[in-house]
């Protein structure tokens, strides 16, 4: 049986994640780097043994099954478009898109063509997250009582200024709640369960001429009538890594930087962890990420097209994150609480 073909549509740092992570993936091979630029995905293919092309000639290529889609926000929904009806699979970084209405329709394209859709949120894999996430699910912690997410991470101005599109709400879905805080909100949804209703507060605290919030403070209520709040930011300097406190009826949980820095709870069978160290996070470098999470959900990726299968983190799983962005923006906008 041949190895599933890969190809990834762009060549920025999560392009440069997914190249990285694929080498260890069993069953998947990355065929080519798919860009408007050619001579830049070129040098991008160079480094992971790749071929550079046009997405139109990609699409002829019978070896390539599946796109992953790593460009700006904005236009995931334009490859979707273009890509599903070639019957090619896909796996859409996050979030799924810039707003509720187009990522509504990217997910339509994709049941209607038959393809398997996938939403990258790798800290679902990480062991900390399927550590807490075994917990719930067998009712060791009860109820969940406060969630707080704090992602107050540092970017410097060059980082807007390099990549215009980061600037623009239509084209990067929001600043640094979408695009730094998002993998800590669908954690926090992950475990806690859908929401009821949002405020928010939105601000641009530091960078200068953009569009989309440096810093955000939200407070969420629950349907299971547990509390939670987001601080996010890329405005404070030097940045911190990014910490999930989880507050439950039995206990208590801290990840922080992916790792599981505190645990205590009323069971004496569950470990006490009070000293943990924080694991790699791109506070200040968004480079400083741990591959091995990402592997692991592009091999689950790769398996669900093997076995026709839905991923374990499929379209409708990655909508969550983009709903919550919407009613979170709308909040901000209207100065009101928004009922999801």
């Amino acid at each position: 049986m041949r190895d599933i073909g890969i190809a990834i549509v762009g060549y920025g740092v999560a392009s440069s994640l997914h190249a990285k992570a694929l080498k260890d993936v069993k069953g998947a091979k990355l065929i080519a780097i798919v860009g408007r630029d050619l001579e830049r995905a070129k040098e991008f293919a160079k480094e992971y043994d790749a071929i550079a092309l046009s997405l139109e000639d990609a699409l002829k290529r019978d070896d390539i099954d599946a796109f992953i889609i790593a460009t700006p926000t904005g236009t995931h929904l334009d490859y979707v478009e273009k890509i599903a009806p070639y019957k090619k699979h896909l796996l859409v970084e996050k979030p799924l898109e810039s707003n509720l209405e187009r990522t509504d329709k990217l997910i339509d394209i994709c049941e209607r063509e038959g393809i398997i859709l996938g939403a990258v949120f790798q800290h679902r894999f990480d062991d900390a997250s399927l550590q807490i996430k075994e917990y719930i699910d067998r009712n060791l912690l009860g109820k969940p009582i406060l969630g707080s997410v704090y992602v107050k991470w540092y970017r410097g101005q060059e980082y807007y200024d390099g990549r215009p599109w980061r600037k623009n709400v239509d084209q990067a879905g929001g600043g640094a709640l979408a695009l730094q805080a998002s993998h800590s909100i669908d954690l926090l949804l992950w475990f806690f369960g859908k929401p009821k209703s949002v405020f928010s507060v939105l601000k641009t605290s530091l960078h200068k001429d953009i569009e989309v919030e440096d810093t955000a403070v939200v407070s969420i209520e629950f349907e299971n009538d547990a509390l939670g709040s987001i601080e996010a930011s890329t405005a404070v300097y030097p940045g911190f890594p990014e910490r999930l406190e989880l507050h439950f009826e039995k206990g208590s949980a801290i990840i922080e930087g992916g790792n599981l820095v505190y645990l205590k709870t009323t069971d004496p069978n569950l470990p006490v962890i009070e000293t943990g160290r924080a694991g790699a996070t791109g506070a200040s470098d968004p480079k400083a990420v741990d591959i091995r999470p990402i592997t692991m959900m592009l091999q689950d990726f790769v398996d669900s097209i093997r076995e026709n299968r839905k991923p374990k983190i499929d379209g409708k799983e990655g909508r969550k994150v983009v709903e919550i962005l919407d009613a979170i923006r709308r909040s901000f906008l209207e100065r009101k609480v928004i009922t999801l």
